[in-house]
């Protein structure tokens, strides 16, 4: 067969399911500030365009060394590159179609967002915002096609089982606020299907034909994911921490509710579950982490804590901005109580209630029952410095010095450590209990270094 002729074709079909909420903004702001994207039938979609953008840019950044600037990796995924005044590129191996949802009326819900001042701790000058989400459990169908030729056959079975490994392990993030918990995918594995065409064989063209003409797969043709080779090894220079919490008191993430029978503010909830968003949690560890570096009297503290966060850039209005490392999930609280709590303001200079003053709100109670939360904390590409500083961040929040949500101020949002673990590249995981007799000598030294290393970073 000629080098440049297509020997075959590859189909990977089935669907993927939201892990957490869904965020692709379209744009306009009809329903909230930031609508989501629906297609002609009103419809949340995943664009081809945001998928295989996130996949490409998934693998490239995880491979160890430069493989993502080799060859065979550029002819798989495109390109277009000037060269002495002469353009040449390649069109991509990969087709997809955009991913439309199948889950029959999924749940759309509107959250509130505020932006922080860091300095005063409380709300920017028109900070308050909202925006669309698709709610966690919406199933979308995938429809991938890679064509493979003799020269790059065994490369394109390789990418092949490598986008399917991410995807059935929950690697892959979509839309905005990523990093804030949002997006998180998984394959439905047993409704996913690949199927191999390899022209060389009479059979399978005309399998293919007939699927060409009746859009239907043949069984024939379907392949274990296993047989295409092994996935790229993945670059693990993560530095992850898995902990566990009990709640000390009580807690609260506003929501509000447009029924007047309804307190002033209740918990906020993700289909019926309570939940620790993402944005507070991530919140709360940047303001943390610039407490940190700033009582560090650290002199590149502003370049620390932006490399490891992100930034934008609103004084100056340039538009610089920076995607942040730190990667934190959504918490599904376990069923504490909710109780109904009404307050009232005083006038501090008569000692009496404002006029007008009554409110309530319904914030989550713990019941000292064995009940806890686990959060996860991630960051990519981690220098050991930077472990060090998410360490000191655990601290605080293993030792109730970091509250959470709303009502910080008459005691909400504070938790208790009752375990971690520490996980940094391919090292052995260190676990850390409520004892920390229990942690051994070499494990004390290391997560130290990790701070030192913060210390000296001057």
């Amino acid at each position: 067969m000629p080098e440049g002729k297509i020997k075959g074709r590859i189909l990977l079909c089935g669907q993927v399911q939201c892990l957490s909420p869904l965020r692709i903004g379209c744009g306009s702001s009809d329903r909230s500030d930031i609508d989501i994207l629906l297609d002609t039938n009103r419809q949340p979609f995943i664009p081809a365009t945001s998928f295989v953008g996130v996949l490409r840019h998934s693998i490239k950044s995880m491979l160890p060394g430069n493989s993502g600037d080799n060859k065979k990796f550029k002819e798989f995924w495109g390109y277009m590159e000037e060269k002495e005044g002469q353009h040449e590129g390649q069109q991509s191996s990969l087709r997809c179609s955009d991913l439309y949802c199948v889950t029959p009326s999924p749940e759309m819900v509107i959250r509130d967002g505020i932006k922080i001042d860091h300095k005063t701790n409380i709300v920017k000058d028109q900070g308050k915002y909202d925006y669309e989400l698709v709610e966690r459990g919406a199933v979308f169908d995938l429809k991938m096609e890679f064509s493979y030729k003799e020269t790059d056959e065994s490369f394109v079975r390789q990418m092949v089982a490598t986008i399917f490994s991410m995807l059935e392990r929950g690697n892959i993030h979509i839309g905005a606020g990523s990093n804030s918990g949002f997006g998180e995918i998984e394959l439905v594995k047993d409704r996913t299907k690949i199927y191999n065409f390899n022209f060389s064989k009479k059979e399978n063209v005309s399998r293919w034909l007939n699927y060409l003409n009746s859009r239907k797969l043949s069984e024939d043709s379907v392949m274990p994911a296993e047989l295409y080779g092994k996935p790229l090894e993945i670059n693990n220079n993560e530095f992850c921490i898995d902990a566990t919490f009990r709640l000390k008191n009580s807690f609260i993430i506003r929501a509000y509710s447009d029924d007047p029978k309804m307190p002033d503010s209740t918990h906020i909830k993700s289909l019926n579950d309570w939940i620790m968003t993402g944005t507070s949690l991530k919140g709360a560890v940047r303001a943390r982490a610039e407490r940190i570096v700033n009582t560090l009297a650290l002199e590149k503290a502003e370049t620390i804590v932006n490399g490891v966060f992100g930034y934008v850039d609103e004084k100056s209005h340039s538009g610089k901005s920076k995607k942040g490392r730190v990667r934190v999930s959504e918490v599904i609280l376990p069923k504490f109580v909710s109780e109904r709590q009404t307050r009232i303001k005083i006038d501090r200079f008569t000692g009496g209630t404002i006029e007008s003053a009554l409110f309530d709100s319904m914030p989550l109670f713990t019941d000292f029952q064995d009940k806890t939360l686990h959060i996860q904390i991630n960051i990519k590409n981690c220098k050991p410095y930077e472990a060090g500083l998410l360490l000191l961040v655990l601290k605080d929040l293993w030792t109730g010095d970091i509250a959470i949500g709303g009502e910080k101020n008459v005691g909400r949002g504070v938790f208790e450590g009752e375990k971690a673990i520490i996980k940094y590249n391919t090292d052995e995981p260190i676990i850390i209990e409520k004892d920390l007799n229990n942690l051994l000598t070499d494990e004390k030294e290391k997560l130290q270094g990790y701070v030192d290393a913060l210390v000296s970073e001057n």
